[in-house]
Parts: C-alpha cells; structure tokens; sequence
C-alpha cells in the first residue's frame, strides 16, 4: 500500500485543524457562558430549552399579574376594615340614640355625626387602587362608583369581577364590586326583618322578632293587625287571617313559624310586620336613621315611631358589620392564596431555571479540564506531524 507524503501531511494538518476547532468551540463556551451560540450545534437541547424560556416568561407575567392583584386585595381589606369601623361606630351610636331621656338637640347631634359617616362610607367606597381604578367598580374603569343623589346613593359600576391568573392553573377573583359590598347587604338578622306600621298611632314597640320554627316559616311574611288596644289577628303575606288571639304588654306573639315580642299600648288598626329580609344599600339605612332622630314630636307616638325604627336599623347595622367582616374574610383567604402562589411560582421557577442551566450554562471546571485535554491533544498532533515530516529514505541510507 502506497502512502504518499501529500497524503500524510493533509492528514496531520487536518488532525492538528480539528483540534484547534475544537478549542476554539471550548474557549467560546468558556468565554460566554454558554454550550452552544445558535441552534444548530445542539438542536434538541435549543428546543428543550426555548419551551422553558416561554414558561418562565409565563411565570414571569403571573408575577406581575399577582403583585397587581396583591395591590388591590390589600386595598381592599383596609376599605373594607375602615366601613366596618364607621358602621361600628354608627351603631354605637344608635345604642345611645335609643334611651328615653335624649333630647331632641342630643338626637339631632347624633344624626349630624351619622350623616358625617355615610359621606365617609361613600368617600370609602369610591376608593382607588393608586393607577386610576376604581376599587369597588367591578369591571368598569374610569367611573366613580358612588354619587349621592338628592340623598340617595346611585351605583355607577357593574357586578363583574375579574378573574386573575396568578399560577398555573390558579385564578383568583379581583376586589369585588361595590354593588356587593355596600349596596346589598343583608338587614334585620339576616333571615328576617320585623318592622312597625309607619301610619302607627299607639304606643307599641316591636322588640324583636325571628323565626322560631324553619319548618313552619314559608318565607311570605306576617302582619300582628290590631283590632283592640287588647287583641289582634295574624295576617298571612296574602291578606288572609290566620290567627287571632288577647295581647297583654311585654306579650310574645307566634305565628307561622316567627315570633314577635312587643311592649307598649298600641292602638286599634296598629300593625307590625315580619318579613324575609330584604337587602338595603348602608348609605340608605343611615340616612334612614339619621331622618328618623331629627323627625319632630315628642308625644308617646312618635317616641314609638322614633325607637321602633331606631329598633330596626340597630339590626340591620349588626348584620352590615357581619357582611363586612364576611368580606373582609373573602379577600383574607384571596391574600393567603396569593402568597401560597408565589411559594408556588418561586419553587416551579427554581426547578425550571435549574433545568434550563443544564441545558444551556457551562461548567467551568469541566470546561477547564477539557479544553486542557484538548491543548494536550493539540500538541500530540503537532508532535506526530512534525515526526512524519521528519521521515525520509534517505534517512535510512548511510
């Protein structure tokens, strides 16, 4: 077999090529950081790794997305703690408000003080979340929720409420709109609502009243009619009597499942009512009841009147402060799944990063110890050529 030297060199000079192609890619990788500059000296592993580069990007977005709606659940706690404290004080007022030796100036005092919180109620309401939305707007933007009207309160929102992807497969609602927080809520003890007739002209109080028997109570409501200052008749929600009975002062009245406990001297044609309770905007309940302290009269009459309806609006405003910490503990829960999703996000990043690094990143100390091999190889070629060149027959002649 003939090996010519044209042949020999070529193959030594291509050996010696290779390896310095392949320090260079070595020197490259250490010099930037990275196994490969484009796709097409590692194909499958640029693949793997453009999908992981699209999934931290998504992580990435969530992100931002949850730090928003962090922003604007806090927000929303702080409002909400803030009208629970204004409905709180409001109803330590009407406690005061609800005693016989009040004067007229002290009664018109508190309903200044109540009026003051209802126009902080509205000022609450209309809170934004600092980048021009409003809080309580459910999905309209650039509206100011409330507006006071002639004295009532008119909603400018809707009911939407967005949902926001936080995680991977993980929404979680956005504040919620005003017309659920402040413009429904729940009156008399949350399931009825009892009330005085407002053409009353006796002295009667309703003290209370409840459902005592679920299974009896239909939900259509009942009305304690009068016929004497010592008896009454029970009205069903259709007019039809379905009891009478003999009434003595500080007497329990039940019928159709409720009951209602009255003192006082009504007067014939006196009536008190129990119904499934209604839902009624806050701004409404203490307008309400501001209008009722400054009504004027003194006589038994409008006492009743007075205590009656303060009656009333003392439990729709226990039941406002119910829904309010109910919301408060709605956007709680919403808050805690918020830092649970980030707990998420950090560890499904940490892998994914991880991932991409082994991919994508060099190993110094592997990179070091093989471009050292490679210099070595380097050398070795360099050496062998030189030999090969060094061959000769008429080296073998002397």
């Amino acid at each position: 077999m003939r090996i010519s030297t044209a042949g020999m060199y070529a193959q030594g000079l291509q050996s010696m090529l290779q390896r310095q192609s392949e320090m260079v890619r070595t020197h490259e990788q250490m010099t930037t950081g990275r196994l490969y500059s484009h796709a097409g000296q590692n194909p499958a592993a640029a693949s793997t790794a453009q999908g992981l580069d699209h999934a931290l990007a998504a992580l990435d977005s969530y992100k931002t997305s949850a730090g928003h709606l962090d922003r604007r659940l806090n927000l929303q706690e702080h409002a909400l703690t803030s009208a629970n404290d204004r409905v709180g004080r409001a109803r330590d007022l009407i406690v005061q408000a609800n005693t016989p030796t009040l004067s007229a100036d002290d009664r018109k005092t508190i309903a200044t003080e109540l009026r003051h919180l209802r126009a902080e109620l509205i000022s609450i309401a209309n809170s934004n979340d600092g980048s021009g939305r409003a809080l309580f707007a459910g999905t309209r933007d650039g509206v100011v929720p409330f507006a006071d009207n002639a004295g009532t309160v008119v909603y400018a929102g809707n009911d939407g409420q967005n949902n926001v992807v936080v995680a991977p497969g993980l929404n979680l609602a956005d504040a919620d709109p005003g017309s659920a927080l402040f413009m429904r809520m729940p009156t008399g003890d949350g399931m009825v609502r009892g009330s005085a007739g407002t053409a009353n002209t006796g002295s009667g109080i309703l003290q209370s009243a409840s459902v005592t028997n679920h299974g009896a109570w239909n939900g259509s409501g009942i009305t304690v009619e009068f016929t004497a200052s010592d008896s009454y008749r029970v009205l069903d929600g259709s007019g039809n009597q379905v009891a009478t009975g003999s009434w003595a002062n500080g007497q329990t009245i039940s019928a159709g499942g409720v009951q209602l406990k009255l003192d006082g001297s009504p007067e014939p044609g006196d009536s008190f009512s129990v119904q499934r309770a209604p839902e009624a905007d806050i701004f409404a309940t203490l307008k309400s009841l501001a209008d009722a302290l400054e009504a004027p009269g003194g006589s038994p009459a409008d006492a009743a009147r007075r205590t009656n309806a303060l009656n009333a609006g003392l439990g729709d405003l226990t039941s406002a402060q119910e829904h309010l910490i109910g919301a408060r503990a709605s956007t709680g829960n919403r808050l805690s799944a918020l830092d649970a999703a980030a707990e998420s996000r950090i560890a499904t990043s940490l892998s994914l990063e991880t991932t991409l690094s082994g991919l994508r990143d060099v190993n110094y100390a592997e990179a070091a110890s093989q471009f050292t091999m490679q210099l070595t190889a380097l050398e070795a070629a360099q050496q062998v050529t030189l030999r090969i060149q060094g061959l000769s027959l008429f080296n073998k002649i002397g």
